[in-house]
C-alpha cells in the first residue's frame, strides 16, 4: 500500500438536507469541467436509487479545473426523475455530450395497488391517457414490485449499514410501487447547458439497460455504450452508435454466467485496439475483466482479478499504464487505485494506491478520475463529512 502523492481533497458540493452520491465526471470541449451524480431528498435512513423514487440525475459545472462548482442543475430537466446513476459522454471531435441514464417507472401506491388487481387493462390505459404514466407501456402486462419488496434486500445489504434492522412501515417510507423503466441517451451540443434530443434504447431482449461509466468512441467514430440489464442487473451487454448518439443497434452481450451477478462495467479502449471492460460481479464481490479484439462484436468469457474494491472506474494514462479507481468499503474506509502496465493483463496490487483513507464508513464510493493538463489526476467520489451528511467529494494527487 502507498498513499497518494499531494494528496488535497475538497467537497464539491455538500447539502444537509439531501443524498448526494453516485459521480461520474467528464471534460467538455470547452473546458469546463462536468460532474453527474444522484440527488435525493434526506431521509432518516440511506436508500439508492432502486429503492427511492426521489432521486435525480444532476450536473455541476467548474470552470477552474474542480476550484469551484456552481449548483446542481437536474438533467436533461426536472421531469427526469426516479432515475438510477447517470453518465456523461464527452465527444471532444464534435463538441457533444451524451447524458445516458435509466429512469425507472414509479406509480403512486393510491394507483399502484388498484392497478396490482385490475385483469381488464383498462386502468393501465386510463392512466397513460392522464399522463400518469408513459406511452410505452400501452400493451404490456406490469410487474409491480411495491415498497417491502424493493425494501427486503437491503436489511441484509452488506453496503449500507442503516440496513441491518427491519423496516416497520415500507408503505410510509416510499409511497411508490415501481414498474419496469426505458433507457435513454440526451444530446447536448453547448457544452452540457441544455440538452436538445432525447433517444430511447431499445434494449430488448433484456429489459433495461443501466450504466454509469459512459461510451467508448472507437477509431472509425463509432459509440459502444456498455450497460446492465436492469432492474435484474446479471447480464452487461453494449450498444453501438455509428451516428454520434442520434440511434443505437442491437445489443451485443459481454457477460453471461450461471450464479453471477455482473453489472456496472467500465470501459476503455487500450492503445493496442484492443478494448478492456472490467465488471463488477455481486455474488462474490469481485471486478472481472472482459476484453474484445473486434471492435466490440465478441467477447472473452469473464475472468475474476486481484483487485478488492468496486465498481470500477478505467483511466489510459499517457504513459500507456491503466489506472482503476474503486471504493474501499472496509476499515479503512476510503477510496483506492492500482495500476496495470500490461494491458490489463495483470495488476500490481501490492503498490495499491490510497487515494483517500479515514472515511467515517462505508457509505462511499463510485470514483471516477480524470487526467489534468499539468499532469495532476483529479478523482470524485461520494463519502460522509465529519457531520454526518453525503457529500460529492474530489481529490487532486499526483502518481
Amino acid at each position: 500500500m502507498i498513499d497518494a502523492r499531494d494528496a488535497a481533497h475538497a467537497i464539491l458540493h455538500k447539502d444537509p438536507h439531501a443524498y448526494s452520491a453516485h459521480p461520474q465526471i467528464a471534460a467538455a470541449a470547452n473546458g469546463d469541467w462536468l460532474v453527474v451524480f444522484n440527488k435525493a431528498p434526506r431521509r432518516t435512513l440511506i436508500l439508492h436509487p432502486p429503492q427511492d423514487p426521489l432521486f435525480a440525475n444532476v450536473i455541476i459545472r467548474s470552470r477552474d479545473r474542480g476550484a469551484s462548482w456552481s449548483e446542481p442543475v437536474v438533467v436533461p430537466n426536472d421531469g427526469y426523475r426516479g432515475t438510477e446513476c447517470a453518465s456523461l459522454t464527452a465527444l471532444l471531435s464534435r463538441d457533444r455530450i451524451l447524458l445516458n441514464q435509466w429512469r425507472f417507472h414509479w406509480i403512486e401506491l393510491d394507483w399502484a395497488y388498484p392497478l396490482a388487481r385490475d385483469t381488464t387493462g383498462e386502468m393501465l390505459g386510463h392512466l397513460i391517457e392522464r399522463k400518469v404514466l408513459p406511452p410505452s407501456l400501452a400493451g404490456t402486462r406490469l410487474n409491480l414490485k411495491f415498497p417491502r419488496e424493493l425494501l427486503s434486500g437491503l436489511v441484509l445489504s452488506p453496503e449500507i449499514d442503516a440496513f441491518s434492522r427491519a423496516i416497520d412501515d415500507p408503505d410510509g417510507l416510499i409511497g411508490f410501487a415501481r414498474d419496469g423503466g426505458e433507457t435513454f441517451v440526451h444530446i447536448s451540443d453547448d457544452h452540457g447547458r441544455s440538452w436538445r434530443e432525447t433517444v430511447r434504447i431499445d434494449t430488448a431482449p433484456y429489459d433495461g439497460g443501466y450504466g454509469m461509466r459512459g461510451a467508448c468512441e472507437l477509431p472509425n467514430g463509432d459509440l459502444l455504450l456498455p450497460l446492465s440489464d436492469v432492474p435484474h442487473w446479471r447480464i452487461v451487454f453494449v450498444v453501438r452508435s455509428s451516428d454520434d448518439g442520434k440511434s443505437w443497434g442491437r445489443p451485443v452481450e459481454v457477460a453471461r454466467v450461471d450464479g453471477k451477478e455482473f453489472e456496472e462495467p467500465s470501459l476503455i479502449r487500450l492503445e493496442s485496439g484492443r478494448l478492456l471492460m472490467l465488471l463488477r460481479e455481486n455474488a462474490t464481490r469481485r471486478l472481472h475483466r472482459c476484453v474484445s479484439d473486434d471492435a466490440g462484436h465478441r467477447w472473452s468469457s469473464p475472468e475474476p482479478l486481484p483487485i478488492e474494491g468496486y465498481p470500477a472506474h478505467l483511466l489510459l494514462l499517457s504513459d500507456g499504464r491503466i489506472l482503476c479507481t474503486t471504493g474501499w468499503r472496509y476499515p479503512d474506509f476510503g477510496i483506492r487505485a492500482v495500476l496495470s502496465g500490461d494491458d490489463g493483463e495483470t495488476w500490481d496490487v501490492d503498490a495499491t494506491i490510497r487515494i483517500r483513507g479515514g472515511l467515517p464508513n462505508k457509505d462511499l464510493g463510485y470514483p471516477c478520475t480524470i487526467l489534468d493538463a499539468d499532469g495532476s489526476l483529479f478523482t470524485v467520489y461520494y463519502g460522509q463529512d465529519g457531520d454526518g451528511v453525503t457529500c460529492i467529494w474530489g481529490t487532486r494527487w499526483r502518481l
